[in-house]
């Protein structure tokens, strides 16, 4: 963290200090999250369909517990949900096909919709890095890390907002292979929160049917 709060204080152009800046930046966040064993945080996600040119907006509650347990449940538009229960990952999108769920196999080699997970474990056997510059994002001061995966990982490029103040992830922008851009902004960050036990569970509604994969 001392590198990063370095470059802020002084006044360095972030975009000089290259992979290795960049690098210290994520790994001064995963040390940060490193003793952590859960995250929960309110979320707002934009997606943004460029083969349709629409955009879809979303928002709601975000949770992780390590290592392989997520969700992200939506206020809006309500009953959405994507879930990884440690076995499956079901995503069901009640707002665009009510009927529907699919539940695909989970795959402990990705961190999928676990940014943290995903953006912090391992980044230089994962990425090449750079530093685009600094960014206000929901009230704190940012530094945001360009990544471009070194082989397959189910996306093209990614964007992380990191708070170096408190080595926080604030924000992630990720460019999907078929070219839709999915940004999800966080606030109200807390660390190994008091969970239900229900958190991580995907229960099937009635009248829905499951489509594995």
């Amino acid at each position: 963290m001392a590198a990063a709060v370095a470059l802020l204080s002084l006044g360095v152009p972030l975009g000089l200090s290259g992979q290795e800046g960049a690098m210290e930046i994520l790994e001064d966040a995963s040390a940060r999250y490193g003793d952590v064993q859960a995250v929960c945080a309110r979320f707002v996600q934009t997606l943004e369909v460029v083969l349709l040119d629409q955009t879809n907006r979303g928002e709601g509650e975000l949770c992780q517990r390590s290592p392989n347990l997520f969700s992200m449940r939506f206020s809006d538009p309500p009953g959405d949900a994507v879930v990884a229960d440690g076995e499956f990952f079901w995503v069901y999108y009640r707002s665009i096909n009510p009927e529907q769920v699919l539940r695909l196999p989970l795959d402990p080699s990705r961190g999928g919709l676990d940014f943290y997970r995903e953006f912090l474990d391992g980044p230089r056997e994962k990425y090449e890095a750079r530093l685009e510059g600094r960014e206000e994002v929901t009230g704190r001061e940012t530094v945001r890390v360009a990544l471009t995966p070194l082989s397959p990982r189910g996306y093209q490029s990614a964007r992380v907002w990191i708070d170096p103040a408190r080595a926080e992830i604030r924000q992630v922008e990720v460019t999907e292979e078929n070219g839709s851009i999915r940004t999800v902004t966080l606030d109200e960050i807390r660390m190994d929160p008091d969970l239900a036990a229900d958190v991580f569970r995907f229960d099937v509604p009635d009248g829905v049917s499951v489509v594995a994969r």
